[in-house]
């Protein structure tokens, strides 16, 4: 690899981890791994998630065990998701994949075929 290209990549990720995007995305992390209420939440879930597949396992798909079971994990992922630091978490995470994505067609968006 040439060194211009190699210092360009080492100031491009520079760039980015100085960006307010990046920032505020470690930030909304922060305060999203130390809320116990989101760590209840994420917890249930989990439980809701490994409930399903072992219901999955017993029962057919259709079974009314199932189907209780596969809303009790939309109710865990629904109310995990609409928490406010969560929202806030994906709304900056939202932001900075557009900057990644940016910089992805910048760089390869030659190799995009069109079919």
């Amino acid at each position: 690899m040439n060194e211009k290209l190699l210092n360009d990549s080492i100031e491009l990720r520079n760039k980015v981890l100085n960006s307010e995007e990046y920032k505020n995305v470690d930030s909304k992390n922060k305060e999203m791994e130390s809320s116990d209420e989101v760590k209840i939440l994420s917890y249930k879930k989990d439980m809701a998630i490994m409930n399903y597949e072992d219901t999955l396992k017993h029962y057919d798909k259709n079974s009314i065990e199932v189907i209780n079971a596969e809303k009790d994990m939309a109710k865990a992922i629904y109310n995990l998701n609409n928490h406010p630091l969560v929202k806030e978490y994906n709304k900056a995470f939202a932001e900075l994949a557009a900057i990644y994505k940016n910089i992805n067609l910048e760089l390869f968006g030659f190799y995009r075929m069109e079919k």
